[in-house]
């Protein structure tokens, strides 16, 4: 899958709206997911399913630094091209 930065995160973004129930506009790069979209754990570990088979990547770990919409589109940039 070849997409760019730009795409990634709009994929992310289409995710975590669809799953979180949130409006689009709620969502930007600086947006955390935890302390501003109240996802909780369990919605985390669903996320990182998603992420994984959505880009074909390792299951996601939770770090509090992925909760932060950039640094999370970062990771999965970094984790599509080790693969």
């Amino acid at each position: 899958m070849d997409m760019n930065e730009n795409e990634i995160f709009n994929k992310v973004k289409e995710i975590v709206v669809d799953y979180l129930r949130v409006n689009e506009d709620e969502v930007s790069p600086e947006t955390n997911l935890v302390e501003e979209l109240c996802a909780d754990s369990i919605a985390l570990v669903e996320l990182g399913f998603r992420f994984s088979e959505t880009f074909s990547i390792p299951m996601i770990e939770g770090d509090s630094e992925l909760y932060i919409m950039k640094n999370l589109v970062s990771h999965i940039i970094g984790k599509m091209q080790e693969a």
